[in-house]
C-alpha cells in the first residue's frame, strides 16, 4: 500500500536521495495532478527554515522559466520529524547532466542562459536573490523549457539576513560564489542580485567552454580566486566565442557589483541581441539603460540578413510557397517541404524563424513515421520562435501529449507539463482551439493508462477504469463536436472510447447514439465490420429497448461467424444467446399486446 502524506500526497516512485532528504513523484488526490514531494528531515531549526523559506518565497513567484511550489507542511514518517515541499514535477535533464555529456551548442547555451536571466528577473523583481544559481538547480524539461530551482537559500530584501549561518559557516555554492558573498557582504558591499547575475557568468562560462572560471578545488583556493583572479573570457577557451559574448560574460564576472550588468533584464536584452547576430558594444560605465527587449518569450535569434526586412520579395515568395503547400495537402507534400527547407535553409539559414516553421510542418506531417524529427526541431522553434508562438504550441501540445498518451513509461510523468501547456494554448490560441482540445485528450489518455500500454482497440478493461476515463473524456466531447471535423481521428476515438466505457457500465442508452454516431450502416457494420464490435453495437441498440431493430442484423453477423468464426468461437455462442433473448422479448411483447387487446374485447 502506498504512503500518503497528509491525506493527500499519495507517495508513487522514489526519484532521488541526498544529504537534503528524498524527492517523490507524488498523486495530489485533490486536484488530481502528479507531483513532485520533497521530503526532509531536518537535524537544526536552520534546515527547517531553509525548507519554510523556499516555500515561501519561490511559492509566491509565478513565472514560467522558475519551477512552481505548490504546497509546504510538516509531518512524521517512520517515527522521524520531517518536512515536505510539494512542486511541479518536471520531466527532464539539469544543465549539469547536459555538461556530462559535453559542451552544449552555442545557440542552447545562450537561449539557457537567456531564460536563466529571465527567472532571476522575476525573482529579483520580487526582491528575491536566489544565492544558489549553478548546473544543477537549472533544467531543461523534455520540450526545451528552462526552468530554475531550489530557492532554499534565497534571501529576500525585505527581511534582514546574512551570508552566514547561525555556526559562521558560509552557505551557497563555492564554484559560483561572487566575491561580495565570500566577505558576507563586508565593507560596505552589497549582497543584491548582481550576486546572482555573477553565478550567472560562472555557469555560462561553464556552458560556453565545459570549464568553469576557476577551476580551484580547495575552499581557500576558490577564495582567492573569486577575490583576486581575473577570470578567462570565453573565446580564450574555445573557438567561436563572439567578441560581444566575451564582453558580457567578463562583465558578469567583474570583482565589484557596481561594474555589471544593471540588472537581469540587460543581461537578457544582451544575451538575445547576440543570438542575433548583431550585439551592440559592452556599456560603458556608468550602465547604459536596459536594452529594451522583451525577454520573454524570446525574441527570434536568427542572424538578420537583407531578406528579413519588411516587403522583401524573396521572403514574400517563400511565405506563399509554404502556404500553398499547407493549404493544397498535395500527395507530395513531404517531397515539397523538404525542398522548401532546403531552399530557405540555403538563402536565409537554418536559424530565420520561416525555415524554422517550414521544418516544424515537414516534422508535423512525417511523424507518423519519424516522430524524432519533431523532438529535434523543437528546441530550435523555442529558441527562435519563442515559447508563446503557435507553432511552438502546438509542437509541444503533439510532442508531449503523445508521449503522454502512447509512449513508454508512465504517460503520467507528463502531467504536469501537459497540463502548463493546455494552460498556454487555451491563453494563446483560445480554450476551443483544436491543439487546447488535442493536448487535453492526450491528457485524458495518460492519466487512463497510467504505466500500462494503451489499448489501441477498447482502452478501459474494468468497471473503474470505465468510470474513470469517463469522467476525463466525457466533459470535453461537446468541445470536440463544435470545433473537430467530423472526420477527425481524435473525435472519432473519444466517441469510440466513451460508447466502450458506457457498453462496460451496462449503460446501453448512453452507449447506442454514440455507437451510431460512429457505425450509422448496421447493415454493413453487421455484413463487414469487425465481428466482436459489430457484437457491442447491435446488443447495445437491442438492451436499449429496439430489439427488433437489432435482431435481422444479428442473423446476418450470426451467418458470418458460423462460416468464419465456427460454431464453437465465444462469439458465436454469445451472439447466439443475445439473438434468442431478443426473439423472446419480442414474443413476450407481442404477447402482452395480444393480452391487452382481449383484455378490452371482453371487458375485463
Amino acid at each position: 500500500m502506498r504512503e500518503i502524506i497528509e491525506g493527500r500526497y499519495e507517495l508513487d516512485e522514489l526519484l532521488g536521495r541526498g544529504g537534503f532528504g528524498e524527492v517523490w513523484r507524488a498523486k495530489d488526490s485533490r486536484v488530481g495532478r502528479w507531483v513532485a514531494v520533497k521530503i526532509g528531515y531536518p537535524q537544526t531549526p536552520e534546515e527547517t527554515r531553509r525548507f519554510e523559506r523556499e516555500a515561501s518565497l519561490a511559492g509566491n513567484l509565478a513565472h514560467p522559466n522558475i519551477a512552481t511550489i505548490h504546497d509546504f507542511g510538516r509531518t512524521e514518517r517512520a517515527g522521524r520529524d520531517a518536512v515536505f515541499l510539494v512542486m511541479e514535477l518536471l520531466q527532464g535533464r539539469s544543465l549539469a547532466e547536459v555538461l556530462e555529456s559535453g559542451v552544449p551548442d552555442l545557440a542552447d547555451a545562450l537561449e539557457w542562459a537567456a531564460r536563466i536571466a529571465d527567472a532571476l528577473g522575476a525573482a529579483h523583481g520580487a526582491g528575491i536573490v536566489h544565492r544558489d544559481v549553478k548546473p544543477a538547480n537549472v533544467m531543461v524539461t523534455e520540450s526545451g523549457v528552462v526552468k530554475v530551482l531550489d530557492f532554499g537559500i534565497a534571501k529576500s530584501s525585505s527581511a534582514p539576513g546574512t551570508e552566514l549561518t547561525a555556526t559562521g559557516m558560509i552557505i551557497g555554492s563555492f564554484p559560483y560564489m561572487a566575491p561580495e558573498r565570500w566577505t558576507g557582504g563586508a565593507n560596505g558591499v552589497p549582497v543584491d542580485g548582481r550576486a546572482d547575475l555573477y553565478a550567472l557568468g560562472c555557469v555560462l562560462t561553464e556552458l560556453l567552454t565545459g570549464r568553469r572560471p576557476f577551476p580551484a578545488r580547495e575552499m581557500h583556493e576558490l577564495l582567492a580566486q573569486h577575490l583576486t583572479t581575473a577570470p578567462p573570457a570565453p573565446g580564450s577557451l574555445r573557438e567561436g566565442i563572439p567578441a560581444a559574448l566575451d564582453a558580457l560574460v567578463l562583465a558578469l564576472l567583474a570583482k565589484d557589483p557596481h561594474e555589471r550588468p544593471a540588472d537581469a533584464r540587460e543581461v537578457s536584452g544582451r544575451l538575445a541581441e547576440i543570438a542575433r547576430g548583431a550585439a551592440p558594444a559592452a556599456p560603458a560605465a556608468p550602465p547604459a539603460p536596459a536594452v529594451p527587449v522583451a525577454s520573454f518569450p524570446p525574441p527570434p535569434s536568427y542572424s538578420p540578413t537583407v531578406h528579413t526586412a519588411a516587403g522583401d520579395p524573396v521572403r514574400s515568395m517563400f511565405e506563399r510557397r509554404l502556404t500553398q503547400v499547407l493549404d493544397d495537402a498535395p500527395a507530395d507534400r513531404v517531397v515539397r517541404l523538404d525542398m522548401l527547407v532546403a531552399d530557405l535553409t540555403e538563402e536565409l539559414g537554418a536559424q530565420d524563424a520561416l525555415t524554422v516553421r517550414a521544418s516544424y510542418h515537414r516534422a508535423m506531417t512525417v511523424r507518423g513515421h519519424s516522430p524524432t524529427d519533431l523532438e529535434r526541431i523543437l528546441p530550435r522553434m523555442v529558441r527562435v520562435l519563442g515559447l508563446e508562438h503557435p507553432d511552438t504550441i502546438a509542437a509541444r501540445a503533439a510532442h508531449v501529449g503523445e508521449a503522454a498518451a502512447y509512449g513508454p513509461g508512465d504517460g503520467r510523468r507528463h502531467e504536469a507539463e501537459l497540463r502548463e501547456i493546455i494552460e498556454q494554448a487555451g491563453r494563446v490560441l483560445g480554450a476551443d482551439d483544436p491543439v487546447t482540445l488535442s493536448a487535453r485528450y492526450h491528457l485524458a489518455g495518460a492519466l487512463q493508462r497510467g504505466d500500462a500500454a494503451r489499448d489501441g482497440r477498447w482502452g478501459s478493461e474494468t468497471a473503474a477504469q470505465a468510470h474513470a476515463e469517463r469522467g476525463w473524456l466525457a466533459p470535453l466531447l461537446p468541445d470536440l463536436e463544435r470545433r473537430l471535423p467530423a472526420d477527425s481521428p481524435v473525435l472519432l476515438d473519444v466517441r469510440r472510447r466513451l460508447a466502450h466505457d458506457a457498453w462496460l457500465l451496462g449503460d446501453f442508452v448512453t452507449a447506442v447514439p454514440l455507437y451510431l454516431r460512429l457505425y450509422p450502416d448496421l447493415a454493413a457494420m453487421a455484413e463487414r465490420g469487425d465481428a466482436e464490435t459489430a457484437y457491442r453495437v447491435l446488443r447495445s441498440v437491442g438492451e436499449a429497448g429496439e430489439p427488433g431493430r437489432a435482431l435481422p442484423h444479428l442473423k446476418a453477423l450470426l451467418h458470418r461467424l458460423h462460416l468464419t468464426a465456427g460454431n464453437t468461437h465465444w462469439l458465436t455462442r454469445e451472439v447466439t444467446e443475445v439473438r434468442d433473448d431478443f426473439r423472446r422479448a419480442l414474443r413476450e411483447d407481442r404477447f402482452s399486446d395480444l393480452g391487452g387487446g382481449l383484455s378490452r374485447l371482453f371487458g375485463r
